[in-house]
């Protein structure tokens, strides 16, 4: 018994220790679940697939039968990714089954074989009236291990064997169902956090655009890549009378609104981002110098803004537009559309100016 223990214990440890290398390369989908894309859930019945072989290659042998936690991985499989990752995991298991089986010993791979069907099958048929949470899976689980004590015992010599062995096995299978799923959930949570404060570290906390930190990111991206894209730096004119007319808080309630109509103006491939005060920077790959002047133009018409009780008021912008293809860095285009906004400043203000060499 102490044996039968020591070794399904080893068995558990290696499951937990696989998931938690497997999980790494799913960390940043939102949500997993059998509605996912075709491709996550693929993904998701070859991992547990694996995990379900490796279980088999460490499995405890007694009389005919094979102890492990293989049905771990099937129910994990099929709860996450649905009968498509159910059945390429248990057609992982079936041949990891077959791989162990001596010659002419077929009888435990046929039964392997009919309890993983039937599973799947009573499984498909549980998830109309079910939902994804701890309770169905462990339904799951427990049906599993219904339909694996009949095979146990078709296995083994005496009623007595069968007895020792079938304790431990509904006592560790449980035990490592529960221990799984709580694990699987509090490694999503984790990475959720980790995920969720990169992206704070990348937000600008007034408008909720992209700060400087997430801007030059993006540019470090578009240099690796060798992406072709359009600067456009826009500043707020006399930003400092809204201030002393409406307070900080109305030149806040300004900045959140042109945040907006700043999203509203840029591609969907393209990235808003606050500089810093009252100037923005917009980011669009792929858009040549012409098409972002004309998207210049757009935000540069008169805003309206409202700001409580008082009536409707007017803001003009200054805006800088220059183009990857007239510098040699991406950092440099950024300081050649800084100087055509400093000469839209300089000549009047309420106009686009896009980088000619020389602009000044």
């Amino acid at each position: 018994m102490l044996t039968l223990l020591n070794s399904l214990l080893l068995n558990f440890s290696l499951l937990i220790a696989t998931l938690l290398f497997a999980f790494l390369p799913l960390r940043r989908i939102e949500r997993i679940s059998p509605n996912s894309s075709l491709q996550v859930r693929l993904a998701i019945g070859c991992i547990a697939g694996v995990i379900g072989a490796l279980l088999i290659f460490n499995s405890i042998s007694y009389d005919v039968a094979k102890i492990d936690l293989r049905l771990v991985a099937l129910v994990t499989a099929y709860f996450y990714g649905g009968l498509v990752s159910g059945s390429i995991t248990m057609l992982f298991i079936i041949g990891a089954r077959f791989a162990v089986t001596p010659a002419g010993e077929y009888q435990g791979l046929i039964l392997t074989t009919l309890i993983c069907v039937a599973l799947l099958v009573t499984a498909t048929i549980y998830r109309r009236f079910a939902a994804q949470r701890m309770k169905d899976y462990l339904v799951l689980l427990g049906t599993g291990i219904a339909y694996s004590l009949p095979a146990l015992y078709l296995l083994t010599n005496t009623f007595e064997r069968f007895l020792e062995i079938a304790l431990v096995y509904i006592i560790v299978i449980m035990i490592g169902g529960y221990v799984t799923y709580r694990f699987l959930q509090e490694l999503r949570k984790h990475f959720l956090f980790v995920h969720t404060q990169q992206e704070l570290a990348l937000t600008d906390g007034l408008t909720q655009l992209g700060n400087r930190r997430k801007l030059d990111e993006t540019l470090a991206e578009y240099a690796q890549n060798g992406t072709v894209f359009s600067v456009l730096i826009l500043d707020l004119d006399h930003f400092k009378s809204i201030n002393d007319t409406y307070g900080h808080e109305g030149g806040d309630v300004v900045l959140r609104q042109l945040s907006h109509l700043l999203q509203s103006y840029c591609p969907e491939q393209g990235v808003v981002g606050r500089y810093g005060g009252e100037e923005f920077v917009l980011l669009l790959p792929d858009v040549p110098l012409r098409q972002a002047e004309r998207l210049g133009e757009r935000a540069c018409a008169d805003q309206h803004f409202v700001y409580k009780e008082h009536p409707v008021f007017h803001v003009t912008l200054s805006l800088g537009v220059a183009s990857s293809d007239q510098a040699s860095t991406v950092f440099e285009t950024v300081q050649k559309a800084d100087l055509a906004l400093y000469e839209a400043k300089q000549t009047g203000r309420n106009r686009v100016v896009c980088y000619r060499d020389p602009l000044l």
